[in-house]
């Protein structure tokens, strides 16, 4: 589908899942762009009885190599994206429904923005091996739990998870933190740090997580 920003930007999300669901989740993608895992993951919600989003931050550009990933990523306008976020929860919000973001590596940054960019509609954030936020003052505007995902063979952890972790207990909002002895991407099917067992934990756990968040 065709969304648009406050300001008539259009941009592309694929939508899923029941329009009566009570629930709903935001899901934005990793640093290559727009995947077919990422789809699957909404189906999955859907079948859960989620209403569920894919937005593209990307405006339909996939990196073709890292290197190409990289320059996307730091290329990104965060204004814009913010627009996209901000919209793509508008939507999700209709009808009263509790809503929950997610995302891999760069969407999972993007995931936490969401979270911060309207805390009374988004009530809780599943971050996937990203860069953590540790500011306080934006911290403490979150309007509920945190699931943060971590690969313990990159060479941030755990310094990172330490940091968000103090940096949540500062402001007292609660965060579930779970590790895998894996490498950052695992959860994604065409990379070749895949682990397809850890990858289906991560689901069922995550699952769980919302499950509790947004009952």
């Amino acid at each position: 589908m065709i969304l648009k920003t406050s300001d008539g930007y259009e941009f592309e999300a694929y939508l899923t899942g029941p329009d009566d669901a009570k629930r709903a989740i935001l899901i934005v993608h990793d640093w290559w762009g727009v995947l077919d895992y990422n789809k699957r993951w909404a189906d999955r919600f859907a079948e859960q009885g989620y209403k569920a989003m894919v937005i593209d931050l990307y405006d339909g550009e996939r990196a073709r190599s890292p290197e190409e990933a990289g320059e996307m990523m730091r290329a990104l306008d965060q204004d814009q994206a913010d627009s996209k976020l901000i919209a793509a929860t508008d939507l999700l919000k209709q009808g009263g429904r509790k809503v929950a973001s997610l995302g891999w590596s760069l969407g999972g940054r993007q995931a936490m923005q969401a979270a911060l960019l309207d805390p009374d509609a988004v009530k809780a954030a599943v971050l996937f091996y990203c860069r953590m936020l540790t500011d306080s003052t934006q911290l403490a505007q979150l309007g509920g739990p945190v699931f943060a995902v971590y690969a313990k063979n990159e060479q941030t952890w755990p310094a990172k998870m330490d940091k968000f972790n103090a940096a949540m207990e500062t402001v007292g909002k609660p965060v579930e933190t779970l590790c895998y002895d894996a490498a950052h991407g695992f959860v994604n099917p065409t990379s070749d740090r895949y682990n397809a067992e850890m990858a289906e934990d991560a689901w069922q756990q995550v699952r769980d997580f919302l499950d509790r968040a947004l009952n």
